[in-house]
Order: C-alpha cells, then structure tokens, then sequence
C-alpha cells in the first residue's frame, strides 16, 4: 500500500459520511414529496374553482339585470312623480287664470 491510497479505516469514515448525507437527502426529498398535491387531486380543486367562478358569474350578472329592472321601474316612478307634480301645478295656474279671468268680466 503506497502512501497517498486511503486506509481502510478513511475508506470507511468516508462512506459513513456519504451514507450519512444521503439518508439526510433522501428524507428530505421525501417530505417535500409528502407536501404535494396529487395531479388529479389538483385538477378537482381547479375545476371545483372554475365551476365556483362561473356560478359567481351568473350570480353577478342576474343581479345586475335585477338592478336594472329596479333603476328602470324608478325613473318610471320619478316620471310618474313629475308628471303629477307638473299636472297639479298647471291646474292650479289654470284656475287662478280662470278665476281672474271671471272675475275681472264680472260673470259672477
């Protein structure tokens, strides 16, 4: 045996270490493996989502159409409103130009 060749003892001091650090790796690799998620396991989750999403969709947008019916039953309401408003204020005016109309010819 030269002297640069390892003893037996290094030999063994080295493949311990090596034993060592491969057992750390591979438990490690294990629990990062441990931590995943299945692929089918991902795709129901996504697809669980996505169907989540759509309804939200539908939800939002018949609630919107909702709204709108409201927004376009108010302004007819308003319009109603007004009209009256505007009817009465014109009667009134009608009246009283009726009134000192008679009561200027002396009809009474």
């Amino acid at each position: 045996m030269s002297a640069d060749e390892p003893t037996l003892g290094e030999l063994a001091r080295v493949l311990s270490r090596f034993e060592a650090d491969m057992r750390r790796r591979l438990d490690e690799l294990t629990e990062r493996l441990d931590d995943m998620v299945t692929k089918d396991l991902y795709e129901a989750h996504r697809t669980a989502v996505l169907d989540r999403i759509v309804g939200v969709a539908g939800d939002v947008e018949q609630l919107r159409q909702e709204l709108d019916k409201e927004r376009a039953e108010r302004r007819a309401d308003r319009r109603v409103i007004v009209g009256s408003a505007v009817g009465a204020a014109l009667s009134l005016v009608v009246t009283v130009i009726s009134a000192a109309l008679i009561g200027a010819v002396g009809l009474k």
